[in-house]
């Protein structure tokens, strides 16, 4: 095919992809249709439908361009190649974390948190988007990668957890979860849906006390320092 057709074909998929995100700001993502995005796009239903057969193809699509937010993928990779210590090595993982949370609060946080609240109500609607999503999760990338880190640093005594590992793991992604959530709803619903307790939520703040925590919980040997 023409390079020019390609480009082409790609430009009027990105178009639609735009309008869908651009309804997904309006309404919750779970409840878009093609028909809302036929309308945003102005374009024919069959002009449409040439390049999404239906909306789980779109919300596949919109999921795979935040998961390409950024070069997020690359900078963890490099971080997780540099050989640097395991504490300086989680604390970059977590400045990256950081920049990605913010980046995505202004782009594709509100679609993922209102997909995730309703996959977990009909798994069956997410099996069916997720077989049609091509990319990796950053975040699911990144929480690998810390595990490593962590698991590797206890075993070669560089670390010396005050609990088991997979504990402080799984306090790490429920606390990752917990910020997502208020952070989401404080500045993507005008702080409606967050109890007006006097707490300002500030996504860079939550994440370095978590990180604080965390090297607190898992601790250093003595000789490391």
């Amino acid at each position: 095919m023409p390079k020019v057709k390609n480009e082409y074909l790609e430009n009027k998929r990105n178009e639609i992809l735009d309008a869908a995100f651009a309804v997904c700001k309006r309404k919750p993502a779970y409840d878009i249709t093609m028909t809302d995005i036929v309308s945003e796009t102005g374009m024919s239903q069959g002009g449409v439908y040439k390049y999404f057969n239906n909306i789980d193809f779109v919300l596949a699509a919109l999921i795979d361009k935040s998961n390409l937010q950024g070069n997020y993928m690359e900078q963890i990779d490099e971080i997780m190649e540099s050989g640097n210590a395991p504490d300086i090595t989680l604390h970059k993982l977590f400045l990256v974390s950081e920049q990605y949370f913010s980046d995505m609060l202004i782009s594709y946080n509100k679609i993922l948190f209102e997909l995730s609240t309703f996959f977990a109500y009909h798994p069956e609607r997410y099996e069916r988007i997720n077989k049609n999503v091509t990319t990796s999760s950053t975040f699911g990338h990144l929480t690998q990668c810390a595990s490593r880190i962590m698991i590797t640093g206890v075993e070669s005594g560089y670390f010396v957890p005050v609990m088991p590992v997979n504990d402080i793991m799984a306090f790490i992604i429920a606390s990752f979860d917990g910020i997502i959530r208020d952070i989401t709803l404080s500045k993507c619903y005008s702080g409606k849906s967050v109890p007006q307790s006097g707490v300002a939520f500030h996504e860079k703040n939550l994440i370095q006390c978590l990180y604080i925590s965390t090297m607190s919980l898992l601790g250093k040997n003595q000789n490391e320092r």
